[in-house]
């Protein structure tokens, strides 16, 4: 390792610490500006004005080095303000599995990766009132409750901080998972909610939705999709339970009453090729939609009608009837089953005496 001289920043630094040494020169010289810092580092490290530039972006990319608003440079530390990380989802797989009285169990899978910045942290938004919580990750870390009255949008979440930052120098991708039981957050019948929390308009009262949406910029971070991006969100009712017809709608993020009716087409198209199982599609009653190549601020959005008061009725009693007949059916093996265990058996005889001998016929 060369020694880094002040001032001019000239030294024998070898071309594979190039990084360091601009690194150290930025620190060294307050206020550098690219063409000084270009020059400094090809002198130094013995390399071309294209491999400097190179080397300059990457570390402002890595969220080593920041280029502020008057196009000066500094190095990352204590009294710099931290870059925003970027974060590239490469795949997000959403299972639903709602049950008869509107409670639910999310599954929830997500790959990614940082190109940018670092991260330090991910949190995990809830709708409603959490039951049980378990995660897993590829990255150690610690899990922590955020209540709802100390969260900024009034919603109870989960903060997993990594026991490391993650960096874009780490290339490999980051792998999370999570499971998440709610109580009771569907609605299962079509009863209108006057001032419903989720805002819905007059003539959707009938229908309940799930979304999956992606917002370019986060709160401490920003978003952006892989050129292979895949999103796929499932839906898993009970069994035969009478809902309606379903559809796939795209929503804008920025205007959630507005529609990109070209997405939704290109979604429509995806689902009548057969050779592929892409776009919305039904299962009787599991409703799946598959996105390639989602789309940034967009809620890509599984929308289902919801029976009526009196089917929903009819379907629960249909299967208590159902249910009755089973234990009936099962009672009689039961029992005998228990009149087999209960037979009298015939006493051993006291030690010493004779075995009575078998009785022949006259």
């Amino acid at each position: 390792m060369g020694h880094v001289a002040t001032g001019s920043g000239v030294s024998d630094t070898l071309p594979a610490d190039t990084d360091s040494f601009l690194i150290r020169y930025i620190r060294s010289n307050p206020g550098v500006r690219f063409g000084s810092l270009s020059r400094a580092t090809q002198l130094a490290c013995n390399v071309s004005r294209a491999t400097a530039t190179r080397h300059i972006a990457r570390l402002v990319r890595f969220g080593e080095v920041t280029l502020l608003p008057d196009r000066t440079y500094v190095a990352g530390g204590s009294t710099t303000p931290p870059s925003r990380a970027v974060m590239e989802i490469h795949w997000t797989d959403d299972a639903i599995v709602i049950r008869a009285d509107g409670s639910s169990r999310d599954f929830v899978r997500r790959e990614f990766r940082v190109v940018s910045g670092q991260l330090d942290h991910v949190l995990i938004n809830h709708p409603g009132p959490v039951r049980q919580f378990v995660y897993w990750s590829t990255t150690a870390g610690r899990i922590s409750w955020i209540p709802a009255s100390r969260s900024p949008s009034r919603q109870g979440k989960h903060l997993y901080r990594f026991a490391a930052p993650l960096t874009a120098r780490t290339t490999t991708w980051q792998r999370m998972s999570w499971t998440t039981e709610f109580p009771r957050v569907y609605r299962m019948a079509a009863t209108p909610k006057a001032g419903s929390a989720g805002g819905r308009a007059e003539g959707e009262s009938s229908c309940e939705s799930e979304a999956l949406e992606f917002d370019t910029e986060a709160r401490r971070f920003e978003h952006r999709f892989g050129p292979d991006a895949h999103l796929r969100l499932q839906i898993v009712l009970p069994e035969g339970y009478p809902i309606g017809p379903a559809r796939c709608r795209v929503r804008f993020r920025t205007e959630p009453n507005r529609f990109d009716v070209v997405e939704e087409r290109r979604l429509s198209k995806l689902a009548g090729d057969q050779s592929r199982l892409d776009g919305m599609r039904r299962f009787g009653n599991t409703l799946s939609l598959s996105v390639p190549q989602p789309l940034l601020d967009r809620a890509y959005e599984i929308e289902w009608t919801l029976p009526t008061s009196a089917q929903r009725a009819r379907w629960l009693h249909a299967q208590r009837q159902r249910l009755d007949s089973l234990l009936a059916q099962s009672a009689p093996r039961r029992t005998d089953r228990s009149r087999r265990r209960n037979l009298p058996t015939r006493a051993p005889p006291p030690r010493g005496a004779q075995a009575e001998p078998p009785r022949r016929g006259p």
